[in-house]
């Protein structure tokens, strides 16, 4: 519990009005004794304006000795250090949230990948249709069937049990069809 260790008569005075000082002290809780002062206001008012601790010593008695000692000089500072007290900025350490990284996601898909084709019929095909089928004509079987799996120009349609030929017109007759569309 807190005591006043001395009060002073002389009252201290700044803009804000005038003030009397007194020496507090109290034991702290790791065994030291803490002073402090405290300025009640000399116009009888509520206003009580506190430092912070302003001495800290082994015993009562030697905290008793240093609020004799205390000048009109230091209690004028110490009403300066009551209405502006010193303000220490402490860095915030941030806490991670987790203790170790996240697990590597393997998402295995099975992709079956396209053929790729040896040319593009919509872009020959656009340019004109006689010279489509002709180079059409000149490729084999596994290219024609690669042309209409990349394109997706197959549908439902069984592709596979047309001729060399057939497999040719049903290109041709597909880019046809959606050149059209386009248009």
């Amino acid at each position: 519990m807190a005591e006043v260790l001395a009060s002073f008569s002389t009252p201290v005075t700044d803009e804000f009005g005038s003030y009397y000082p007194r020496a507090v002290g109290r034991l702290a809780s790791d065994g030291m004794w803490e002073g402090w002062i405290e300025f009640v206001a000399a116009d009888g008012g509520s206003d009580v304006l506190v430092t912070p601790v302003e001495s800290r010593q082994p015993e009562r008695q030697h905290l008793a000795y240093w609020a004799t000692g205390l000048s009109q000089v230091y209690m004028e500072g110490a009403l300066k250090r009551a209405r502006n007290p010193v303000t220490v900025r402490v860095p915030v350490i941030d806490e991670p949230v987790s203790d170790q990284p996240a697990r590597r996601r393997v998402v295995v898909e099975r992709v079956i990948p396209r053929p790729e084709p040896v040319l593009d019929p919509f872009e020959i095909g656009a340019r004109n249709i006689d010279i489509l089928r002709q180079e059409l004509t000149a490729l084999n079987r596994p290219r024609l069937l690669n042309i209409i799996s990349a394109f997706d120009l197959g549908g439902d349609v069984g592709v596979t049990q047309m001729t060399d030929s057939q497999l040719v017109g049903f290109i041709v007759a597909a880019v046809e069809t959606r050149l059209s569309r386009a248009r």
